[in-house]
């Protein structure tokens, strides 16, 4: 191959290249900017009946598929969660359901199981988790493996109703659609669904 030949092709070879890098580019700033895929992907089979009260944890192993349970500390009150995966926007996000016991059965299963406050999270066997299919989720909590641009939350949700300062950044309010995020450092860390009026 003479040199000028050689010349072109490589040329042409780098052009290509730097055209494939814009454009990832472009599209990766363009996605940055868009309102989050999985908000109205699930607004019917999750957001809505959480919003309602009628969100089961059935119901949401039938969306996201069968999750584990945990007995958990939430400020040093026993809760049981079911926690689930998400593969959404380019990442995993975890789920965490926080499940509906009136005080009996919060005692109850905290006396069969030896909880205490300051034990690590407790893994809970799935009979435990199909005996509960027809309990309401009280919360889903949406936890991104990476936090997600400000720009994203507002292309999703608008802006928000209030913004609380918390101990380690914001709590952005969404009161009509029940919703909280969590801000630090300019970015979105956790999304939680179930806010309720009272």
């Amino acid at each position: 191959m003479n040199p000028r030949l050689a010349l072109r092709v490589g040329t042409l070879l780098a052009a290509i290249v730097l055209t494939i890098l814009a454009l990832d580019q472009w599209w990766q700033e363009r996605e940055a900017t868009q309102p989050l895929s999985w908000q109205p992907e699930y607004q019917a089979s999750l957001w809505a009946p959480l919003r309602n009260g009628s969100l089961t944890l059935g119901d949401l192993s039938a969306v996201l598929g069968e999750g584990r349970l945990w007995m958990i500390s939430a400020d040093g009150e026993p809760r049981l969660v079911s926690r689930h995966s998400l593969e959404a926007e380019r990442q995993p996000w975890e789920v965490t359901a926080s499940i509906a016991l009136d005080p009996q059965q919060t005692a109850s299963l905290v006396q069969a199981r030896g909880w205490r406050a300051d034990m690590p999270d407790q893994p809970v066997g799935t009979d435990i988790g199909r005996a509960l299919a027809d309990y309401p989720v009280e919360r889903l909590s949406l936890i991104p493996e990476q936090p997600l641009k400000l720009v994203r939350i507002i292309a999703t949700f608008g802006q928000p109703d209030w913004q609380m300062p918390v101990e380690q950044g914001e709590a952005w309010i969404y009161a009509r659609e029940g919703v909280v995020v969590a801000v630090g450092e300019e970015q979105a860390h956790s999304i939680m669904f179930g806010l309720r009026a009272e």
